[in-house]
């Protein structure tokens, strides 16, 4: 099973920006032990799409899914490590939309996940 990372209700961006977002977030990932992420393969990313355009943009939330499998070693419990990863996730959208001078408000949620993915 892989890790999941959501990010909505996304602003417009072109194709370039999205790539250089996805790959923010991988290297995010990359550098979190716990999620075991080498590469894009390893890794579910989402960019739910907001057609409103009234405040398009101004708030995201950041949903990050970890395997219940990788939380098995985890010293400070499932809830609070979950959470830290997707703080630490969170942190990299909102550097990635200050970069291209947009600056929403970020929120960020973390969970466990069960179940099985077929690739």
């Amino acid at each position: 099973m892989r890790p999941t990372v959501k990010v909505w209700p996304m602003p417009r961006l072109t194709q370039p920006q999205f790539k250089e977002l996805l790959d923010d977030i991988v290297e995010a990932c990359k550098q979190i032990d716990i999620l075991q992420v080498h590469s894009e393969d390893d890794l579910i990313t989402g960019f739910p799409r907001d057609d409103m355009d009234y405040g398009l943009g101004t708030v995201l939330v950041v949903d990050v899914g970890v395997p219940k499998s990788k939380l098995l070693n985890s010293f400070i419990g499932e809830e609070v490590a979950c959470t830290n990863i997707a703080r630490e996730v969170g942190l990299t959208v909102k550097k990635f939309f200050v970069r291209h001078d947009m600056n929403p408000s970020v929120q960020c949620q973390g969970h466990m996940i069960w179940g099985v993915t077929l690739r």
